[in-house]
């Protein structure tokens, strides 16, 4: 295990890439199958892969996420990223080339951000009957924008 992570070039949280190694031997040991291989080249790959993939979930995650100092208040945050919603008025000429109902997906969701399931209590229809909305409107749009 320990020269995997140096394979690896792990420097960092061993016990955790341990931990995910030794998952990765115990499913191993439960799934191996005698006439597709030898143990100890099937229980590389597997221990391999697990500390890969979680090498990779690791990577996405601080990739995705900005760490900042406690400068900001979490409100002017939100605040701040909600500002590029638009309007109404923005839509405006888009929204007359669609039905009614069209309209009322793209409106609260562009406008409002809200969920199909949302949108379906608010028009007390079915969550699919609201994704038809959306595939309607999206296809009209892709049409007006070509």
């Amino acid at each position: 295990m320990h020269r995997m992570l140096q394979r690896l070039h792990i420097h960092s949280n061993h016990e955790d890439f341990l931990q995910a190694g030794y998952v990765g031997l115990w499913l191993t040991y439960q799934h191996h199958d005698g006439e597709r291989g030898p143990f100890p080249a099937y229980a590389f790959l597997r221990v391999r892969g697990k500390m890969v993939a979680m090498l990779r979930k690791d990577t996405n995650y601080y990739e995705r996420h900005s760490f900042s100092s406690n400068d900001q208040e979490p409100a002017q945050v939100r605040i701040e990223t909600e500002s590029w919603m638009p309007d109404v008025d923005t839509l405006a000429p888009y929204l007359n080339k669609l039905s009614d109902r069209e309209q009322r997906w793209v409106i609260e969701h562009a406008v409002h951000d809200q969920a199909p399931r949302m949108i379906a209590a608010k028009y007390n229809v079915s969550v699919e009957t609201v994704k038809s909305w959306r595939k309607g409107a999206l296809a009209k749009l892709k049409k007006y924008m070509k």
